[in-house]
């Protein structure tokens, strides 16, 4: 999946943002959260999973931006 070019400045400016590293952070903790000792039931371990997966896909967003955009360079290249 691509992105414009307009969406990915409004990405980098977010990325900037002196917030955005705070963000990171509190979600980092909060991923750290997400174990299997804190689950009690079936139910419990499928909410810490999907609770784990999507800060994991938060946290990912900012390589995901990046490396999107490296592609399209490299492409552009050949």
């Amino acid at each position: 999946m691509s992105i414009t070019e307009k969406e990915f400045d409004e990405a980098v400016d977010l990325f900037a943002m002196p917030g955005w590293k705070t963000l990171m952070e509190d979600i980092e903790d909060q991923l750290d959260l997400c174990t299997i000792d804190a689950c009690n039931t079936l139910e419990d371990l499928y909410f810490s999973k999907g609770r784990a997966a999507v800060l994991r896909m938060i946290l990912s967003y900012e390589d995901y931006v990046r490396n999107t955009n490296e592609e399209d360079v490299d492409y552009g290249l050949q």
